[in-house]
């Protein structure tokens, strides 16, 4: 359960990383944030949680696990691609 705690944080953080470059992004992400935070107090508050109570909790924190990878992917490695595509493009030119 720490490191699940620990992943909101990370997953609540995650919308101000997005949010200078990507905002549609970040601003989509927000309501998958409320959710996982809701149903996790939910989870804290009630002692019996119930199957489908886990199935939401799981379901949410798979597509925010999702979403968090999709976007550092977009932050981290499209630049990176597109930089070394374009080196790339130069050089051959050049030659």
């Amino acid at each position: 359960m720490d490191v699940f705690l620990v992943y909101l944080f990370v997953a609540t953080a995650t919308p101000l990383f997005l949010w200078v470059e990507h905002r549609k992004w970040a601003v989509l992400h927000i309501p998958f944030v409320i959710a996982l935070w809701s149903v996790f107090i939910y989870y804290v508050a009630v002692p019996e949680f119930g199957g489908w109570g886990h199935v939401t909790l799981w379901s949410l924190f798979v597509a925010n696990l999702a979403f968090a990878h999709i976007a550092a992917f977009m932050l981290y490695a499209v630049p990176f691609i597109q930089k070394q595509r374009k080196k790339k493009s130069t050089t051959v030119k050049n030659f």
